[in-house]
């Protein structure tokens, strides 16, 4: 497995990252598309880029939704990951969606990149003081929640189709 990064989304990234959200449509997983900023929602590249730095800002926000920031997981110049980052939670992020959401492409699955993106995410949510973090996952989503606990995630209850993990904090110090 070569080493992967996070990089905020630029221009740079836009082929590679429609590659990626085609591929993963492609495919038809159960669990959607998570972690990409609502990236189809959008008529150009361009447009979700302004959107994401608007969210890191915490400006003109969406009703429901809290500052955040989006993270594209980069290995040899090719998106194979993303990952949002999310300051706060509101009630429905407590239930579901929690500080984090991500997605690997289809084809980098199981080689450890998603746990390794998981990682560094919570590095940042540490230097920014997101902790403890709640990190929620579809209860069919066997490769997720093994990727939660590989990071540290203590379950702490289901709340319908969702398990909640807490990683971090007073009772779970493991960034």
């Amino acid at each position: 497995m070569k080493k992967g990064y996070l990089e905020f989304p630029s221009e740079k990234h836009e082929q590679s990252m429609k590659e990626m959200i085609q591929a993963m449509k492609d495919e038809n997983n159960p669990f959607g598309i998570n972690g990409d900023g609502f990236f189809e929602r959008f008529g150009t590249y361009q447009q979700w880029v302004s959107r994401l730095k608007k969210n890191h800002l915490g400006i003109e926000l969406d009703d429901g939704f809290v500052p955040s920031t989006e993270f594209l997981y980069v290995v040899d110049d090719v998106v194979i990951g993303c990952i949002n980052i999310r300051d706060c939670l509101n009630e429905a992020l407590r239930r579901q969606g929690g500080h984090i959401g991500y997605s690997i492409h289809p084809d980098y699955r199981r080689q450890g990149y998603a746990t390794d993106m998981l990682k560094q995410a919570l590095k940042f949510c540490q230097q920014w003081e997101i902790e403890p973090v709640l990190i929620t996952c579809h209860y069919e989503n066997i490769a997720s929640r093994k990727t939660i606990e590989k990071c540290g995630g203590i379950f702490e209850s289901q709340y319908e189709d969702t398990l909640r993990f807490w990683i971090g904090g007073e009772n779970n110090e493991r960034f």
